[in-house]
């Protein structure tokens, strides 16, 4: 509904006004005077169903205006014949519409009305005066086969009226005019009788199925009203007195539907004004109960108003602030938990509310900083929100821009609310920035319109490339593809809407079947993970039971095939990934651990004694081997120094005296041998010890 809402002061405000009609708060529906009636009560609403009632009326008006159409239909065919009686027919049907209940330009409908008749009336003057002179020149002369012609002619242009009555009467005419018609003499008039029949019977067919569908159409209604009936039967015998709105819509369409059969029509409205009736009586009750309950929660909110008040009055700097923020937001949920107050008291009561929410705020801010500065943030949020609003005027592209819009709306409603001054300033700011985008859009429709058809080609775009990636194998590269074509679908901006849709779902079938192929694939993957797991736990079942093999060399000849079965077995499902390679690593681990052991016991004393030493036996063996080893290569060393030593003595010349060179090289040969002696008996002593371990054991 776009009637203009009245701006009075709350004393006088009505619930609804426009140029013909208001509604008090009382709920009185008043038809403003005219020059055709006084101001007069044409129903008593609640506020809730207003509208539906205010839209009731107005398409009764508009039936009044079908029946001044109706009423001039049936005028053109009767005024040539009776004037006076279509103009007391006019003058009644104007005196009907004076008492309707029905809102509407009623002093235009019946001006007009007016003129339309006075139209018609002079055209009919003009017609009969055209048709007396026509009829005096024929008497003059008339050519028989030409007059039968004109009869038939006539018929033809008669067939493709749908006015029925009008029509048989003419027909009815036609066959008298045939019948007083002058001697046809020598003319062959009989083709033209049997045209004119053959048009008449035509005529009578198209008016059967007329009439027919006529009465299938008052069947139709009929069943309509029936079901309205139950509806309304329904509400009133359920006492839902409340559904003012679903009554008056019930009322609104009964109105719009028209004929029913007639040995119906009568009995419908009878029961239907009864029942209608009923619900007035009750709504009358309700209204009054409802009006009390309205004094009943004034009463009540003026009661947490002075609560509230006196709460604010007592806050200082000092004050608990967060503690008093609960016991203030609790008179807030009191205040509102209570209903609607009488329509006049309504400002005042809500000025009073906001003055208090107001103050409690201002001094809040003032004295709480952690508060100061989460509303300063809200703020902030929300100057940030209408920066970006205003850019948009701005931007060149409207269908980007108009998205933009609504994600300003969704942004704005999830920061938090500044006091109500700042935030109705800030709401009024915001709301200005994006309703002169909508308004700059609307007119850019056409630049709009072409954005959003570019925006749908790059998408076209897209679901092709969708649609060549879907067959795909390369399950993560065309996975990360897809997730890349999904980041370019959002950066794009809308398309037409009736288009939206379809696009949307053609992208997100082709993304669909990849997925779902992927789904199957990883499924059998899954499965095949998990036969593999199987296959390994068997295989390392087999390796941990070689980790107390009585051979351990023998153990590690057994352990290489199943070390390759391990391998060969495949990927297992990642969260047994981790654990299985563990117990793998740890039981070779042992199993080599041992064969190195056996190794080295089999090169001291040999595989076929193995068994008959000790662990220990086998490691001061291994030891003095060690020891062994290490002292014949200190040996060898030695007797290489002493020969070389040895050799040298060659090189002095034989003299009479002593020479200090000669005797320190004698005296090195002399030390190295004692050590080479010394050396070869700790081996000798090393052998032996060997040898009384071999023979102990």
């Amino acid at each position: 509904m776009t009637d203009s809402k009245n701006t009075q002061p709350a004393e006088n405000q009505h619930l609804f006004e426009n140029d013909f009609v208001y509604v008090t708060s009382e709920g009185d529906v008043n038809l403003k005077k005219t020059s055709l009636f006084d101001e007069r009560t044409l129903a008593t609403v609640d506020a809730d169903s207003v509208e539906a009632q205010i839209e009731a009326f107005q398409k009764a008006f508009s039936n009044l205006e079908q029946k001044v159409n109706n009423f001039f239909e049936n005028a053109e065919r009767e005024i040539a014949d009776s004037p006076e009686q279509i103009e007391e027919k006019l003058e009644s049907l104007i005196e009907e519409f004076k008492e309707a209940e029905a809102i509407g330009d009623f002093e235009k409908l019946i001006e007009s009305a007016k003129t339309r008749f006075e139209e018609l009336k002079e055209l009919a003057e003009a017609e009969s005066e055209e048709a007396t002179d026509e009829t005096d020149a024929e008497s003059e002369e008339t050519d028989p086969e030409e007059y039968y012609k004109a009869l038939s002619e006539k018929a033809e242009e008669l067939i493709e009226m749908t006015d029925w009555a009008y029509v048989s009467m003419e027909f009815d005419n036609i066959d008298n005019s045939w019948t007083e018609g002058p001697d046809p003499g020598e003319a062959d008039i009989k083709p033209i009788k049997e045209k004119i029949d053959e048009l008449r019977e035509q005529f009578e067919e198209k008016k059967q199925a007329h009439y027919e569908e006529q009465k299938r159409k008052r069947l139709e209604n009929l069943e309509k009203k029936k079901e309205l009936l139950s509806q309304l039967k329904e509400i009133v015998d359920e006492k839902k007195w409340s559904h003012t709105k679903e009554v008056g819509k019930i009322k609104g369409r009964w109105e719009q539907i028209k004929s029913v059969p007639a040995d119906e029509a009568e009995k419908l409205e009878s029961k239907f004004e009864s029942l209608l009736s009923t619900f007035d009586e009750h709504k009358v009750d309700r209204l009054v109960k409802k009006k009390q309950k309205e004094e009943d929660n004034l009463t009540g909110k003026l009661v947490i108003l002075e609560k509230m008040e006196a709460f604010v009055s007592g806050l200082n700097e000092s004050s608990n602030w967060k503690e008093q923020e609960d016991k203030f937001d609790e008179l807030t949920k009191q205040f509102r938990k209570i209903g609607r107050v009488p329509a006049d008291k309504n400002r005042e009561v809500w000025g009073r509310y906001h003055e208090a929410q107001d103050t409690f705020h201002s001094m809040r801010f003032k004295h709480d900083k952690k508060y100061r500065d989460q509303i300063e943030k809200f703020l902030s949020k929300k100057k940030k929100l209408i920066d970006e609003a205003e850019a948009l005027l701005d931007a060149d592209d409207l269908a980007d821009a108009a998205r933009r819009v609504n994600k300003l709306h969704r942004r704005w409603k999830k920061v938090g609310n500044l006091p109500q001054k700042d935030e109705n300033e800030m709401w009024d700011r915001f709301k200005a920035a994006t309703d002169a985008f909508n308004e700059k859009k609307s007119e850019n429709l056409d630049l709009l319109r072409e954005q959003e058809e570019e925006n749908y080609e790059e998408k076209l775009k897209i679901v092709e490339e969708a649609n060549e990636l879907k067959e795909s194998e390369d399950w993560d590269s065309a996975h990360q593809k897809l997730q890349n074509l999904m980041e370019k679908w959002k950066k794009i901006g809308p398309v037409p809407k009736k288009k939206s849709g379809k696009i949307w779902k053609k992208f997100k079938g082709a993304m669909d079947y990849f997925y779902d192929r992927r789904r199957d694939h990883f499924k059998e993957v899954k499965e095949e993970r998990k036969d593999n797991l199987k296959e390994k736990e068997d295989v390392l079942d087999k390796l941990k039971a070689l980790k107390d093999h009585d051979d351990p060399i023998e153990a590690v000849e057994k352990a290489k095939p199943l070390q390759e079965e391990f391998k060969k077995a495949g990927y297992v499902p990642i969260k047994h990934k981790n654990r299985m390679w563990k117990e793998y690593r740890e039981t070779c681990d042992v199993i080599y651990d041992r064969f190195r052991a056996a190794k080295a016991a089999v090169d001291v004393v040999g595989r076929e004694n193995v068994e008959n030493f000790s662990a220990d036996d086998i490691a001061d063996i291994r030891k003095k081997q060690n020891d062994i080893s290490k002292l014949r290569k200190e040996i060898g060393k030695l007797n290489s120094e002493v020969l070389q030593m040895k050799e040298s003595l060659s090189y002095f010349k034989p003299t009479g005296g002593s020479s200090s060179l000669l005797d320190d090289v004698k005296k090195k040969i002399e030390k190295a041998e004692n050590d080479l002696a010394d050396k070869e008996d700790t081996l000798a002593d090393l052998e032996r010890e060997i040898d009384q371990i071999k023979k102990d054991s």
